[in-house]
């Protein structure tokens, strides 16, 4: 019988899990499977575990999890897995157009994934040919024509291997290593490298003193932000519905203060409030077929280009389109549907580009976050650039499932990747409460966006010293990192990385990203090198794919295109 490891049971691994055994069960084959998996919730994983606070909310509501759908009844060595429903379906999820999105904290899907797996496994048990290893993978080696996977304690063989091990640890940078140096010297200062577990901050949430630096003006920070405020000492409080205007809502004195700040210090822009307001911004489906038409033009065929303007011209066209069609909803001007989409390729192409369609973000941070809410809730004229980010946001899937695997050069994967990044302030910009936090914090003096864009940082005894452009400073005695670094496979410190790297049989597609995979997930290696059955899909294959970071990605045709492969693999 042949030996399949799957290394990382979180949402990829758990629907692998399911395409494999659904395959195999309609072919009547049977193989032995071993899954590795450190967490004790299995399909969940850490990222999605139900044990984490109600601070860490996911960043795709209710209505997004829709995509998260149902599972078919299974039948597979003579055993039956039940069917199991859709996440919106589980949790019986109605919504009409006009109501307002709402964003689950990351545990209540973590829930619904753990429950999902266990569905599986309580059949699978009973099977000889399964095998579920709580444990972290630290190594794998291959040698003749056999893997060895290596725990702390024990070690396993193995024909195939899927690895869909999610962030994984890289080099620190100067900087940081720095601050840890620091901290170390001194035990009344506190460095955290690494946000999550947000749980390892619950001594300081309670701090009655104490100015807390935190790196990065993103979504983690917004998780960190929201843990350590929501104490003994007050609460947020949400005192318009309709507009999810928030106070934070002290019971007693507290002096924390929290310091974000980022390279470009630009806040995250938020969602629409709702479908209704978000369906001004989706394309139509015709609009979505011939932009995949246009990009699979260049990037599934043997076509040269120097330039992606394969993708930005059918994307500006479709974004021109939508906010002309705006009307009264946008700023007002007089320009034609060519001119607004001469000025989208001018800011996709320069990030610095200015217009006076654009958003002025020159302006304090307060009132820029102000603005770009009451356009997420459809009360302000809405600029070009909020207009740009929406429709990107609808365009990512098709974008994801065009141009992943794409046969181009590498410096035009990376510019596409380049942009897609830039995207995410909008794209995966946050819910609209969690922007009405930040403001109510500030209102109370907890959060100041005083130091916000690129401070200059200074140790000195006492901890971290910040000055601002205006000669302002201030010291921190604790620096939180909620910066995630990219997948970049060769600065990984991973131990399974490191060793397969070493072992010559994984590559980056590209020095800044990660592992050369094929469309079916596994990885590409030199023409003249033999291929080797491991496949990865995940973070780890950004370059390769894109769109590695959305949950619906889990459950997608990656995961499917492998689970294919593979049964045709037995089969040949």
């Amino acid at each position: 019988m042949k030996q399949l490891a799957i290394i990382g049971m979180g949402p990829r691994g758990l629907y692998a899990l399911e395409n494999l055994l659904m395959h195999l069960g309609q072919l009547q084959l049977q193989v032995g499977i071993r899954v590795f998996e450190p967490s004790d919730q299995p399909g969940a994983g850490q990222v999605w575990h139900s044990k984490q606070p109600d601070s860490n909310w996911t960043n795709t509501s209710e209505r997004g999890l829709g995509r998260v759908t149902s599972r078919s009844q299974i039948t597979y060595g003579n055993c039956t897995i039940e069917e199991f429903p859709s996440y919106s379906t589980w949790y019986r999820i109605e919504q009409h157009d006009k109501a307002i999105d709402t964003f689950p904290p990351r545990h209540k899907l973590g829930k619904y994934l753990h429950e999902r797996y266990k569905s599986m496994e309580k059949v699978l048990i009973n099977l000889d040919s399964f095998n579920f290893i709580n444990a972290e993978v630290q190594n794998i080696n291959f040698d003749n024509n056999s893997f060895y996977i290596s725990t702390n304690d024990s070690t396993w063989t193995s024909d195939d291997v899927l690895l869909t091990i999610g962030h994984q640890p890289t080099q620190l940078s100067d900087d940081i290593l720095r601050w840890q140096n620091h901290s170390i010297k001194d035990h009344q200062l506190f460095f955290i490298e690494d946000t999550y577990p947000i749980s390892q901050l619950k001594d300081i949430r309670n701090n009655t003193d104490i100015n807390i630096g935190i790196r990065g003006f993103g979504l983690t920070m917004i998780d960190v932000m929201r843990y350590l405020s929501i104490n003994k000492f007050g609460d947020f409080k949400v005192i318009n519905s309709s507009t999810l205007k928030t106070v934070y809502d002290k019971s007693e004195e507290q002096n924390l203060k929290l310091i974000p700040f980022s390279s470009y210090g630009l806040p995250l822009v938020p969602k629409p409030l709702n479908k209704a307001i978000d369906s001004w911004f989706a394309p139509t489906i015709g609009e979505l077929n011939k932009f995949k038409t246009e990009i699979e033009a260049i990037s599934k065929t043997s076509c040269t280009t120097h330039s992606i303007r394969f993708l930005t011209e059918p994307f500006a066209e479709i974004t021109a389109r939508i906010f002309i069609d705006l009307k009264e909803k946008a700023i007002p001007h007089s320009h034609t549907k060519s001119e607004i989409k001469v000025i989208i390729l001018n800011l996709l192409d320069d990030i610095n580009y200015t217009h006076h369609l654009l958003q002025d973000e020159s302006i304090p941070t307060y009132p820029l976050i102000e603005r770009y809410i009451a356009m997420a809730l459809g009360q302000a004229p809405l600029t070009l650039d909020y207009c740009i980010g929406q429709v990107w946001r609808h365009c990512q899937p098709t974008l994801y499932q065009a141009f992943s695997h794409a046969n181009v050069d590498t410096k035009i994967i990376e510019q596409v990747l380049s942009l897609n990044d830039r995207s995410k302030r909008y794209s995966y910009g946050p819910p609209i409460e969690s922007m009405q936090q930040i403001l109510a914090l500030v209102d109370v003096g907890i959060l100041t966006f005083d130091y916000i864009k690129d401070p200059d940082i200074t140790l000195v005894t006492d901890g971290w010293r910040m000055k601002n452009d205006k000669g302002d400073s201030t010291i921190c005695a604790m620096m939180i990192n909620s910066v995630l670094d990219e997948p970049k496979l060769l600065n990984t410190t991973s131990p399974i990385f490191k060793q397969l790297l070493h072992d010559e049989l994984i590559r980056p597609i590209h020095p800044e990203f990660g592992v050369h995979t094929s469309k079916n997930g596994y990885i590409k290696l030199l023409p003249n090198q033999p291929q080797i059955p491991l496949a990865i899909l995940g973070r780890m294959a950004k370059g390769s794919v894109i769109g590695v970071d959305s949950i619906s990605e889990c459950f997608g045709q990656r995961i499917e295109d492998w689970a294919q492969y593979y049964i045709s693999s037995l089969q040949s």
